[in-house]
């Protein structure tokens, strides 16, 4: 009989802001456990809230043997590593203070916005050990400022975004950017329908094809990339992996649910164009005979099951300016899109704002953007970019068809 035993520890502290001011706060604290025993190619599972005892977790798990659910017994061997990132962000008696601070900075740059939502301070660890000798040890933290904006007297419930997530708070950075955004809200611009470069955020994009990087979907042919792994199906710049790497991807485990690593910690589904791999368990990865990325994640209490951790693309450039030289349009707020099953996609973008060389220079009015699968991660995939404007952001652009809505 073999074992996996994991506990994990997840605490935030989430403060509710409402025009500009913090009204409430909520801080959550929890503990879980989880044993797996594996068998006659069978599993049992036992999980608990709270801090676990090991020993009676572990008979619950033999028990649950007795329902007969197939799952391979092979488990990941010896191995020992950390990976802690235990300084503090704020100190928690702190974080109010500081965050209406910059609340109040924040609403004297930008005084016609009415600022309102969350900003949410977290920590996280992960241990896993197994009964081959596998010990890994996984902590992090990460701020993250998710504000919306209205217009004062707009009459709209928002009218723009001002987000960030990462590992070091640098007021002074968040304020010159959100107000380089305020600035080129107010400010008028358009542009003629026809095809620019369009900036994202890279899961806005992703998600509405995250179904294609599916093992089970890849396997019964319902995937646009069945048949393809090993191919190079898209642009020679495009590298896209999950991200488990704590250095990109703040307060992430390196591992997953099954004790799964690989060297940089990021699984890769493509790189450098050439299709890698796909979403899995050990299950449906030999159960399909597809390679195993490391993806999985299960509740505390259930079998693995495919998971995503977060998006890394390969930068393939320095800066914005050199990314999307001359004009492009950078989309803020998409929503209502999706794609058809033949993989075309569209959206109407709600906001949106005219770049030139980088630059914010102006808010656009309502437009549709749109372009096909292949094509945006093939011919028309531009590049992606890290840590511009702000440290810790990611973006990514590809050229589409623009209309005005």
């Amino acid at each position: 009989m073999e074992k996996e035993f994991i506990r994990e520890t997840q605490n935030s502290v989430t403060l509710n802001v409402t025009a500009g001011k913090i009204d409430s706060f909520r801080q959550i604290e929890r503990t879980t456990g989880t044993v797996r025993v594996y068998e006659n190619d069978c599993i049992g599972v036992a999980g608990c809230l709270g801090e676990p005892d090991e020993a009676e977790l572990t008979a619950r798990a033999k028990e649950a043997l007795s329902f007969g659910i197939p799952y391979p017994c092979k488990l990941e061997g010896a191995l020992e590593k950390e990976e802690l990132h235990e300084e503090e962000i704020i100190p928690v008696s702190e974080f109010i203070p500081v965050m209406q601070g910059f609340l109040d900075r924040l609403g004297e740059r930008c005084p016609k916005f009415a600022l309102s939502n969350k900003i949410m301070l977290s920590y996280g660890k992960t241990e896993y050990r197994n009964s081959m000798g596998r010990r890994l040890a996984s902590s992090g933290r990460s701020l993250s400022v998710e504000l919306i904006a209205q217009n004062r007297g707009s009459g709209n419930l928002f009218d723009t975004f001002l987000g960030w997530s990462g590992e070091r708070f640098d007021e002074e950075a968040l304020l010159k950017q959100f107000g380089k955004e305020y600035d080129a809200f107010y400010t008028a611009a358009d542009i003629e329908p026809g095809r620019y470069p369009v900036v994202f955020e890279p899961f806005t994009l992703f998600s509405s094809f995250q179904q294609h990087f599916v093992g089970d979907l890849y396997a019964a042919g319902a995937s646009l990339l069945s048949g393809k792994l090993g191919s190079r199906v898209f642009s020679e710049k495009l590298t896209v992996k999950d991200d488990m790497n704590p250095k990109t991807s703040y307060g992430c485990c390196f591992f997953d649910t099954e004790g799964c690593t690989v060297p940089d910690m990021r699984p890769s589904f493509v790189e450098n164009g050439v299709f890698k791999g796909v979403l899995t368990t050990k299950k449906t990865a030999e159960l399909y005979g597809l390679p195993n990325l490391g993806t999985a994640s299960a509740a505390y209490d259930g079998v693995p099951d495919i998971g995503f951790h977060g998006l890394y693309l390969e930068p393939t450039a320095g800066s914005l300016r050199e990314l999307v030289p001359g004009r492009a349009v950078c989309v803020v707020v998409a929503a209502g899109g999706d794609a058809t099953p033949d993989g075309h996609y569209a959206t109407p973008v709600q906001m949106a704002y005219l770049m030139e060389n980088g630059e914010l220079v102006g808010r656009l009015p309502n437009i549709n953007v749109s372009g096909g699968f292949f094509e945006l991660f093939g011919r028309d995939y531009l590049g992606a970019v890290r840590d511009d404007p702000l440290k810790g952001s990611m973006l990514s652009a590809c050229m589409m068809d623009v209309s005005k809505a």
